[in-house]
């Protein structure tokens, strides 16, 4: 993918596993919540999408660009401007995170739902803070730097589905503490333009990690 070391790292990691294990799923009207310029839904999908949704202008010409999606809107995830029970699947990479208003978001997103329709996303989970090793106090001002709200485990993640009548249909961690080390060293190596030979990192699933999957599907 053409970013960066750090967020390749991470992406190709998220990425492979998603298709592992929800390949399946990848079909039928798509809306690409947080869209950006398009990259990761090439990577995932490999096919153009009905729609794709970003709150940035720039991301959005970018995505207009890749002729990834039928339909780029430049737009709000908490009011989406598309008419209820139209979409089968809502997938959102790393975006939810990001969402301060995240119940009205989740709201929005059943809204669009045909029945029974499913909103896949990734994220990352409670875990990373700690896994970065730096302390409580470098993870909180970490976090907050990213503008990462919405840190949640998998049983969290549930509950906030069910308060929206959307139900965690599968769920699974990734990215171990190890690779979470690798990944923050690499993004100040980014940041500091400072050139380096990227090692290869094992994309496996995990029993808790600092990167979460989760599938829910529309009561």
């Amino acid at each position: 993918m053409k970013f960066d070391q750090a967020t390749n790292l991470w992406r190709g990691i998220e990425v492979s596993l998603l298709k592992q294990r929800w390949s399946k799923f990848l079909k039928g009207k798509i809306l690409d919540l947080g869209c950006g310029e398009g990259e990761i839904a090439q990577e995932v999908f490999g096919k153009q999408l009905e729609w794709g949704l970003d709150n940035d202008r720039e991301m959005v010409k970018k995505a207009e660009q890749s002729g990834m999606y039928r339909q780029v809107i430049l737009g709000d995830a908490a009011k989406i401007p598309l008419k209820s029970k139209t979409v089968d699947l809502v997938f959102a990479n790393s975006v939810l995170e990001h969402i301060k208003d995240i119940d009205r978001v989740l709201s929005e997103v059943r809204r669009v739902l045909k029945p029974a329709g499913l909103l896949m996303a990734t994220m990352p989970s409670h875990k990373l803070g700690e896994y970065l090793g730096w302390g409580k106090l470098y993870a909180q001002w970490f976090n907050h730097k990213y503008n990462h709200y919405n840190l949640l485990n998998l049983t969290g993640w549930k509950k906030r589905l069910q308060q929206h009548q959307l139900q965690l249909v599968e769920g699974y961690y990734y990215l171990d503490k190890k690779t979470i080390k690798q990944w923050h060293r690499y993004l100040y190596l980014n940041k500091l333009r400072i050139k380096f030979s990227a090692r290869p990192a094992k994309a496996e699933f995990l029993a808790v990690g600092a990167g979460l999957a989760i599938l829910g599907k529309k009561l």
